[in-house]
């Protein structure tokens, strides 16, 4: 797999289920999309010291759209702990893949965050109930995760996302107030409906109302393919963690994804020994933002 890292620029045609993206993949809970053709072409991490403006890039082309570009860090001055930090965050849940996650971070005796979806359904909410119950943090990653509803305006965005919360307060007894973007706060299927500049637009009103959202510095890439290789998964944390401190990693929560499940005892296991302790996300943690506003 090390040779893997080390090639400039592949190109892999697959299909991905629904909407799946190397940002965010689809939650079956609530979509049945049918697959479809993409082109993936993936160039190699960079790695920085913390605080510092840097770039990874990383590009995923569906529909001939770009998806991830150039990653910069412009979130504020990271104040240095003593040891270094890694934040596990799965997106796209609930599903039935959320139970076996739990099980695996209470086998280890870590926390995560969870950017989940809309599932109204009994099942839906017992398993919001059950990621509060075992510690670990909610986030809001809208309701739908539909591109083309929530991102023609803020307005939609933010009406989106307070469906959910509504949803979460009413099942956990709390609105989150932290968010992650479908797509992340850089992706550019958002130019289609909302215009090229609607990111900023969008990210500015999130601020605006309170809210703090996160990207990534780490990538799983387990949205790069239906079902990615196990081990792709564990390099490619481990190598984008090489050389920082604080690390927010990007894995999803879905059904069918279940070399994540695989690969997150090794990562945990790997990026222990590597120095790391688990902390969840809150409103005050660091924060890596691809798109300030």
């Amino acid at each position: 797999m090390g040779s893997m890292n080390r090639i400039t620029s592949v190109v892999v045609t697959m299909f991905l289920s629904g909407s799946s993206l190397i940002g965010c993949s689809t939650p079956e809970l609530h979509k049945g999309k049918g697959p479809k053709s993409v082109s993936i072409e993936t160039l190699p991490f960079a790695t920085t010291e913390t605080g510092k403006t840097s770039t990874t890039p990383t590009a995923t082309y569906v529909d001939d759209e770009i998806v991830e570009t150039q990653h910069s860090y412009t979130g504020p001055p990271h104040i240095p702990f003593s040891g270094k930090i890694a934040y596990l965050t799965f997106d796209d849940g609930p599903s039935e893949s959320t139970s076996k996650i739990l099980h695996i971070l209470k086998k280890f005796g870590v926390t995560a965050t969870f950017f989940v979806v809309g599932a109204d359904t009994s099942v839906g909410r017992a398993l919001y109930k059950q990621i509060v119950a075992e510690g670990h943090a909610l986030g809001n990653h809208t309701y739908t995760h539909d591109y083309n509803r929530i991102y023609k305006s803020p307005e939609a965005f933010m009406k989106d996302v307070r469906r959910l919360d509504q949803l979460l307060e009413e099942t956990v007894g709390y609105r989150p107030d932290i968010l992650r973007f479908p797509g992340g706060s850089n992706n550019h299927l958002s130019w289609k409906p909302g215009g090229r500049g609607i990111m900023s637009k969008v990210a500015s009103v999130v601020k605006k109302e309170g809210y703090q959202y996160f990207d990534w510095n780490v990538s799983s890439t387990d949205a790069a393919a239906p079902v990615q290789e196990r081990e792709m998964i564990i390099d490619s944390v481990l190598s984008a963690s090489r050389g920082k401190k604080s690390i927010i990693v990007l894995m999803h929560d879905n059904t069918y994804k279940t070399t994540t499940l695989e690969a997150l005892p090794i990562v945990i296991k790997k990026l222990q020994s590597a120095g790391f302790h688990f902390e969840k996300l809150k409103k005050s943690s660091f924060t890596f933002q691809f798109l300030s506003p």
